[in-house]
């Protein structure tokens, strides 16, 4: 018996699942073959465009904290919470830093920063070197999935009516989960992710010393375990990932353009295979105060 397509019930689960797996397969290609990068040659600029690749955004927002400390643009209290000084810092992400002491401390510091234009533009000029994945292009090609995945949704809850069967259902909802995950892969990630090409130019930095000198360069590269003073290290690993604001800094944080916090992993895992494991199982300073130390999360998407 024909359905409402005028196709047989087993032969329109058959080109209904093959349908299933294209978007998935297209959009995880896209993104795969966005992560090869390429590289010009030229060297990179600053000790930012290292952190950026090695940790994504909130590496870059530690080792302008730790260049603007040894620079004394920036103090630490014994509490472990920052304090502007008098002095003033040149670069863009330094300037959005000290803007926000020292109201907004912690991982909320970060939360900000992550998503201020400073960032914002050293992500974008990473990847038009080729270093870095270009979120636009990423985002769009698991945007153009989920809309497939909703019109082959639509198409199958029609043919459920008209013929319903236990496989179309599994089918149906298999694809709803795949609309659903295509969704989240499409969100900004605003950590970034490094192409392999990028890696490749990481490498070559972390032997460049007058690239990655100083504490800037430690921290750019291994955290801010690496922060060479380590009477001050617990305490700027506390301070930048444990909030130190009250709710009237929360109030603003939420008022940000561009809210809505999402989970983004630096160096998370493949979007493509997440995605078809879905469809599968669905079918100057003062002392610095002592503190728990560790090194600071990184996070990005391909």
């Amino acid at each position: 018996m024909n359905g409402p397509w005028g196709i047989s019930g087993p032969a329109f689960a058959w080109i209904y699942a093959a349908c299933a797996v294209l978007p998935a397969a297209l959009a995880g290609l896209h993104a795969a073959w966005l992560r090869r990068g390429f590289h010009d040659g030229g060297r990179l600029p600053t000790v930012r465009h290292v952190a950026a690749l090695a940790g994504g955004a909130d590496r870059v927002t530690d080792t302008v904290i730790a260049a603007l400390l040894e620079r004394e643009q920036v103090r630490i209290a014994g509490s472990g919470r920052l304090y502007r000084t008098p002095l003033e810092p040149v670069d863009a992400v330094g300037k959005e830093i000290v803007e926000l002491l020292p109201r907004i401390q912690g991982f909320r510091l970060r939360w900000y920063l992550s998503r201020g234009e400073a960032i914002r533009t050293l992500r974008e000029d990473l990847a038009d070197r080729g270093l870095l994945v270009p979120e636009g292009r990423r985002k769009v090609g698991w945007r153009i999935a989920s809309v497939c995945y909703v019109v082959l949704f639509a198409a199958g809850l029609v043919e459920g009516i008209g013929s319903p069967t236990v496989l179309l259902a599994v089918l149906v909802a298999a694809v709803l989960g795949s609309a659903f995950a295509a969704l989240r892969f499409g969100r900004t990630r605003h950590q970034g992710r490094p192409t392999r090409a990028g890696r490749r130019v990481l490498a070559e930095a972390a032997e460049d010393r007058g690239l990655v000198a100083g504490a800037p360069g430690a921290v750019a590269l291994g955290g801010l375990s690496a922060y060479p003073d380590q009477a001050l290290a617990p305490a700027l690993t506390r301070t930048l990932t444990v909030t130190g604001t009250g709710g009237h800094a929360l109030a603003k944080l939420r008022r940000w353009p561009g809210r809505g916090l999402s989970r983004n992993t630096y160096g998370g895992g493949d979007d493509f295979g997440i995605l078809m494991a879905g469809l599968g199982g669905s079918g100057g300073h003062s002392c610095g105060g002592g503190g728990g130390g560790g090194s600071d999360g990184g996070g990005g998407s391909g």
